[in-house]
């Protein structure tokens, strides 16, 4: 499977509370293309979940590690993305930590890469 991607520079979570995160499209969306939020994530805490939504406030998933060893990175994972939520080649996403006591945007530790992806189906 052939995958282009995106990169929005992992430092892009270190600023402010509420920024969203705009991610561009290496190439317009073609027919049978499928476009991928790919998500890399450091060490979480114990129960902490990764929300993503578009910045409108559409659900685009909800990343929730289990079983990793404490301090441990999380991994990679990836979210489809509806055609109809990307404009002009471009994506706007926001990410949350879910936590007990709140929700709270996530350090550049924990999400430490985000791209927009594109994987031509079969």
């Amino acid at each position: 499977m052939l995958l282009l991607a995106a990169v929005w520079p992992a430092g892009c979570f270190a600023a402010e509370a509420s920024k969203d995160v705009e991610l561009s499209l290496p190439r317009p969306l073609g027919p049978g293309d499928t476009a991928i939020v790919e998500i890399t994530l450091g060490a979480l805490g114990r129960g902490q979940e990764v929300s993503v939504t578009t910045a409108s406030g559409m659900p685009l998933g909800t990343i929730s590690p289990f079983g990793l060893r404490a301090g441990a990175d999380a991994g990679t994972y990836a979210l489809p993305v509806p055609k109809e939520t990307i404009k002009d080649g471009r994506l706007s996403v926001h990410l949350s930590i879910s936590q007990p006591g709140g929700s709270r945007t996530p350090t550049a530790l924990e999400v430490r890469g985000i791209a927009l992806k594109l994987a031509p189906q079969r």
